[in-house]
């Protein structure tokens, strides 16, 4: 029985300090690996939103164009007014427009809750969009913007598309290129 006792009490269960540490290593370096991919997966999969529904209202206003002439100014003559609320924060919100707003004129309307804010100015030949440059103002032309904060530090983003484009813009609210680490 003494010879049983003894190789109880040699026998050792538990990890040592070394192999604690070990793990605490691999746990740090996943995480320092998963941790800025998720945020670059979560930034790009809201960016999907401004992309979609500006690509509608280039539907939209090619469809107003073709049936009344000219492109529907949903926001009157330059930015300022945008839809659904007056500026974006990090906060999902419905889409809600008043019954005789232009966007219900235009038909646009995104599916489900928004984080962006919308816009889209349209002018008649003669007219140049301020700010825009490449418009000659020899024809009918619409700019749609999508303004957002995708990460709540304050810094916002910008999505344009313009008719006579098929590429959605991207940059920085305050008019500089697209923001680093940005594809």
């Amino acid at each position: 029985m003494v010879a049983y006792k003894s190789r109880m009490t040699k026998s050792r269960s538990g990890f040592t300090l070394v192999e604690l540490m070990v793990v605490v290593v691999i746990i740090g370096v996943l995480s320092a690996i998963a941790i800025p991919a998720f945020r670059s997966y979560l930034q790009r999969s809201r960016t999907t939103e401004a992309v979609t529904f500006l690509g509608e209202i280039k539907q939209r206003q090619e469809s107003y164009r073709a049936e009344f002439g000219q492109y529907c100014a949903v926001s009157g003559a330059a930015f300022g007014t945008w839809a659904p609320r007056a500026a974006p924060d990090e906060d999902l919100v419905q889409w809600n427009v008043a019954a005789g707003s232009p966007w219900n004129q235009l038909g646009a309307r995104p599916d489900g809750y928004v984080r962006f804010v919308y816009g889209t100015i349209a002018g008649v030949p003669g007219t140049t969009p301020a700010g825009v440059p490449g418009f000659t103002g020899a024809d009918f032309w619409f700019v749609s913007e999508a303004l957002g904060d995708l990460d709540a530090d304050g810094t916002q983003c910008m999505f344009e598309n313009y008719s006579g484009s098929n590429g959605i813009f991207v940059g920085l609210a305050d008019g500089s290129p697209n923001p680093a680490g940005w594809d």
